[in-house]
């Protein structure tokens, strides 16, 4: 998939272009792998190692700079930018009052089950539509953190199998092959 001609136009006056890249800042930071293609353009493979790195980042309550740590491990795993950075985008405070108490069923959940404490998911549950203003107390936060984790993890694997399966890359163009200029005799 090619980006759009103005896309392409706005990039190259942003000096975001491969060849104005090659020997700056950037280049000389993270070497060539800034100017891997992988990363900017969405295939296959690059979207999936996006969401795989990108969702449990963005499933972390309270965690700053989340996009700067998206855009770390895009590099590393060469997964595409602008969908680790989007991603981030899905824990905002409009999306708390459903992202908190999921995460903190999750961790409760599981600590219950591990037998480290929580409580049955009914007793959850229960304690969760009546109300959630406890879950920034000491043990509420660590089933919080588990959950998110537990989550993430679960969502990012989810996601990758996801769009691995689903996600088809368009065929590369090949070239015609050459006209023959001769006549053929049947036999």
């Amino acid at each position: 998939m090619r980006l759009p001609l103005r896309v392409m136009r706005w990039m190259h006056r942003q000096n975001m272009s491969r060849s104005k890249m090659r020997g700056g800042r950037l280049h000389g930071w993270f070497g060539d792998r800034i100017l891997d293609k992988s990363l900017w353009l969405p295939t296959r493979n690059s979207l999936a190692r996006a969401w795989l790195i990108g969702f449990p980042i963005t499933v972390v309550p309270f965690l700053p700079a989340q996009s700067v740590f998206a855009v770390i491990g895009a590099l590393v795993v060469r997964g595409n930018l602008l969908l680790c950075i989007a991603l981030q985008f899905l824990s905002t405070p409009l999306t708390a009052p459903v992202h908190l108490p999921a995460c903190y069923f999750l961790g409760q959940t599981v600590r219950y089950f591990t037998r480290t404490g929580g409580a049955p998911p009914a007793d959850v549950w229960r304690e969760i539509s009546h109300g959630s203003r406890h879950l920034l107390t000491g043990d509420a936060v660590t089933s919080l953190y588990l959950g998110s984790i537990v989550l993430g993890f679960l969502g990012g694997l989810a996601g990758y199998a996801v769009l691995h399966r689903t996600w088809k890359d368009t065929p590369r163009r090949t070239t015609r092959p050459p006209i023959e200029t001769g006549t053929r005799f049947p036999l």
